[in-house]
């Protein structure tokens, strides 16, 4: 996503990560909001002085000072900024390393995006992800990062967009890895899904998230209630009771998302004709994919497709226009 943006989607200019990388951070300070959008990078943002809204697909998201939101590759966003002041924006292409089959499976898992709240989560783990975004900015923007932060009218193009030091684009995706495998790890914690006291005999199953992750590895395949259910060691009906208890959704309802999130991501792929999308992604046919996923996102693959920032960009602010 572009920071300080005019809200067209006119100019020609692709997202402006850091010269020599996949990477982009910024501190936006504009009172703006933003149209719907997407693009391959992971895009992690921390409200510092003012909060966001940011809905994604048909989540929306209120993001207040010193959360942490994390919106996955290929999601559908929007913005609405409700007062002035400073946000931390931190991108990073992952459309190569999203084919590691754990991260790709973290994504599912998190789509469209995992919300950390302060308020909520525990201190250890969210002085830990600071620490983490701490580290990505001092390697980012180094002796500036005090300038970046403090001086809000100063011009810091040439900040933005000079190179960084030798290896610190690896040490980056390092800690970026590191970040995502910690959420992953902890998801239950910020996801905030809690079984009910009559779900309590599944503690000496197989735990639910273990299923979720099971969904996620096939989701493709033609997965059903029933099969699932035994999987897990309940009746379809106990199952279905207490899947929907911990996920929200019907196991039905559930996986359809997965496929239309793993859809969203094949979109961005213009070799991949729709045909070939809605097979990838485990629906039956390309009509009912079509459905699906307008019912899902509001828009037809094709449309949703045109929609991504690589190919139809947001115009850039004058602030950053002509940098090379």
């Amino acid at each position: 996503m572009k920071s300080q943006l005019d809200l067209s989607f006119s100019a020609k200019e692709k997202v402006n990560h850091k010269v020599g990388t996949n990477l982009r951070m910024f501190i936006n300070r504009l009172h703006s909001d933003f149209p719907p959008h997407w693009h391959t990078d992971i895009e992690i943002i921390i409200p510092k002085e003012a909060p966001y809204r940011v809905v994604c697909g048909n989540q929306t998201y209120d993001v207040e000072i010193d959360d942490i939101l994390m919106i996955c590759p290929a999601v559908l966003h929007e913005i609405f900024s409700p007062t002035p002041g400073a946000r931390v924006y931190i991108q990073a292409d992952f459309s190569g390393i999203i084919t590691l089959k754990e991260i790709e499976k973290a994504f599912r898992l998190m789509s469209p995006a995992l919300h950390i709240k302060k308020k909520t989560c525990p201190t250890d783990v969210y002085d830990r992800l600071c620490k983490y975004i701490d580290e990505i900015m001092k390697l980012y923007f180094g002796s500036a990062l005090q300038k970046q932060l403090d001086q809000i009218d100063d011009d810091d193009t040439s900040i933005a967009f000079t190179r960084l030091e030798p290896y610190d684009e690896i040490e980056i995706y390092s800690i970026l890895m590191q970040f995502i495998s910690f959420c992953g790890k902890n998801l239950s914690l910020f996801q905030g899904s809690t079984l009910s006291a009559e779900s309590g005999t599944f503690k000496n199953s197989i735990p639910l998230s273990n299923v979720c992750a099971y969904i996620s590895e096939h989701f493709t395949e033609d997965l059903t209630l029933e099969s699932i259910a035994a999987y897990a060691g309940f009746s379809k009906y106990h199952f279905e009771r207490i899947f929907s208890d911990y996920t929200g959704a019907t196991f039905y309802q559930y996986l359809q998302q997965m496929r239309i999130n793993y859809a969203q991501t094949l979109l961005s792929n213009p070799e991949l004709s729709i045909t070939d999308i809605s097979y990838q992604a485990g629906f039956a046919s390309s009509t009912a994919f079509t459905r699906a996923f307008k019912k899902s996102t509001g828009y037809p693959p094709s449309q949703f497709r045109m929609l991504n920032e690589e190919h139809h960009p947001l115009s850039a602010n004058a602030h950053f226009a002509g940098v090379v």
